[in-house]
């Protein structure tokens, strides 16, 4: 084999393994950072008072190169920005765990999220969090 030839495999080899396992990873540790919070980018987490919000967020792979992160509870915007939930009064976060922003911080620390996981699976390692289900259409049956 030529050396084009070995450049030529390992190009291969990042594009039909590497990007979809460092897709995959990105969104795992985009839905753990905002549930449970990440030093990777601050974020706080969910609060956990009634533990509704945090069990919440899901994640969708729309197509091979898309997915959402997104959550079905109505006040989940009202705590994203800390503001009075409606019938008034001001915000008060009742849980000693989690806070606020945790979605903007996450979003904000998408390229570090990136790196973060493209590392970890050059070394060889799995970046998704422990228990991660995913429901890829990227080919795979989850894990």
């Amino acid at each position: 084999m030529s050396f084009l030839d070995e450049i030529r495999a390992h190009n291969r080899r990042v594009e039909l393994e590497l990007v979809p396992a460092v897709f995959v990873g990105t969104v795992a540790e985009v839905k753990n950072s905002i549930q449970f919070g990440s030093p990777l980018t601050g974020s706080p987490g969910q609060p956990v008072d009634q533990d509704i919000l945090r069990p919440s967020w899901q994640p969708e792979f729309t197509d091979p190169n898309n997915a959402i992160v997104s959550t079905n509870v109505p006040w989940a915007q009202q705590n994203e920005d800390g503001i009075a939930r409606p019938g008034g009064g001001p915000y008060v976060q009742r849980s000693a765990v989690g806070g606020r922003w945790s979605v903007a911080l996450t979003r904000a620390s998408i390229q570090r999220i990136v790196d973060d996981v493209a590392a970890k699976l050059t070394a060889g390692g799995d970046p998704r969090p422990e228990g991660f289900q995913d429901n890829t259409v990227l080919g795979g049956s989850g894990s």
